[in-house]
């Protein structure tokens, strides 16, 4: 039997404003990816928690989150 599960997609929030973006795989690694002439990236690691390790300041948002930033407001919210 195939395992469905997929890779999960986060953005990882650095100070300054800084997004970059990522993904978390069935096997619990990780990576992040930057732009292509930033030399320290991408960044691998055996899980999330070791990857963030280099980013001891980033905010993870998976894509519900994100959803939720950009939902807009209703009426009753004000």
């Amino acid at each position: 039997m195939t395992d469905l599960t997929l890779s999960r997609p986060f953005q990882l929030h650095l100070p300054g404003e800084r997004v970059l973006h990522g993904a978390q795989f069935p096997s619990g690694r990780a990576f992040v990816d930057g732009a292509e002439d930033e030399q320290e990236l991408p960044v691998y690691g055996i899980s999330l928690g070791a990857v963030l390790e280099r980013f001891p300041d980033g905010v993870v948002l998976w894509p519900e989150d994100v959803a939720r930033l950009d939902a807009p407001r209703s009426a009753a919210d004000g």
